[in-house]
């Protein structure tokens, strides 16, 4: 049954995820060379960047599932709902600045863009550590989903904390 609070969080996770997609295929059709958003990143370190990559989209699923089907959305203090929303809200709206910001940023060496594309990635990556931090604190007890959250949620973390914020941005500066 769709309530009141599932329809703002599908809808943030629709309207949001779909402008990150967006912004994904503009950018590597709109840039004439995609690989520069690369950086200096190791070759050889780029197909376990995209099995994280897509680690980190199951992870996602399963703490989003978690929200929706078992501790569900309805049975959060209006406090922690608020909070829940505005994780993903920061984790989809800023992630779909990456591509732009870092296009911008390669196109102008306009150092504005660049320290923008750095506080972009650090913003998901604190976000993914507070909802982290949150699913945590909010366990069900012998919940095969929970722990499926935890685990997804730490993939989620460390690609959008370590090796987005962290390595790409090292290896993009």
């Amino acid at each position: 049954m769709l309530n009141t609070r599932n329809i703002v969080f599908l809808f943030v996770n629709l309207s949001l995820g779909l402008s990150v997609i967006i912004s994904y295929i503009w950018g590597l059709n709109y840039f004439s060379e995609p690989d520069l958003l690369w950086g200096d990143i190791n070759p050889d370190h780029i197909p376990f960047i995209f099995i994280s990559m897509i680690l980190s989209a199951f992870g996602y699923m399963f703490f989003s599932s978690y929200f929706l089907f078992v501790k569900k959305l309805s049975n959060l203090q209006f406090n922690d709902f608020r909070r829940v929303i505005y994780f993903y809200i920061a984790i989809l709206f800023f992630s779909s600045l990456w591509m732009p910001l870092s296009i911008l940023y390669l196109e102008t060496d306009n150092k504005f863009a660049l320290y923008s594309v750095l506080l972009c990635l650090y913003l998901v990556g604190f976000s993914s550590l507070l909802l982290l931090k949150f699913i945590f604190n909010n366990k069900l007890e012998n919940s095969i989903m929970w722990k499926l959250s935890v685990a997804g949620g730490f993939q989620f973390v460390f690609h959008t904390l370590i090796i987005d914020a962290v390595y790409w941005g090292i290896n993009f500066v």
